[in-house]
């Protein structure tokens, strides 16, 4: 089971697989991850914000990423 996860930690995380994050200036989700022509969107609302499961599930699915990278 999954737990939440700041955003911090994730940035760090998945840099090691060279995907990057940008935050944005306006809109409901204001940050994305991204890696060539594939983004993810998240709310980030400063670097202590926590990524919930459900996110940090997406992100594995979008990325093809480890099942255990976030444990």
């Amino acid at each position: 089971m999954l737990k939440p996860k700041e955003l911090r930690k994730v940035i760090k995380i998945l840099s090691n697989y060279g995907i990057k994050f940008k935050y944005s200036k306006r809109g409901k989700h204001s940050g994305k991850f991204y890696k060539g022509a594939k983004s993810f969107p998240v709310k980030a609302h400063g670097k202590k914000t926590e990524i919930l499961p459900y996110a940090l599930k997406g992100l594995i699915k979008k990325y093809g990423l480890p099942e255990d990278v976030f444990y």
